[in-house]
């Protein structure tokens, strides 16, 4: 029964894999930016990042 409740959890996006949550990535992307390291103009992109990670649009990557 476990590994069936295992399976049906939805895989973690490659974003909080790599940074524990989207949170914590998003957080370091507005520091970036207020430092002037990262382009202002990624905060949209990182709003659509945003509702891919909590859509599991990136999970159609590893859909066969």
């Amino acid at each position: 029964m476990k590994r069936i409740e295992t399976a049906r959890k939805p895989r973690p996006s490659p974003i909080v894999v790599m940074c524990g949550t989207f949170d914590t990535f998003a957080d370091a992307a507005y520091a970036e930016v207020e430092a002037g390291t990262l382009a202002g103009e990624f905060l949209p992109i990182l709003d659509i990042l945003r509702e891919w990670d909590a859509g599991g649009v990136w999970v159609l990557a590893h859909a066969r």
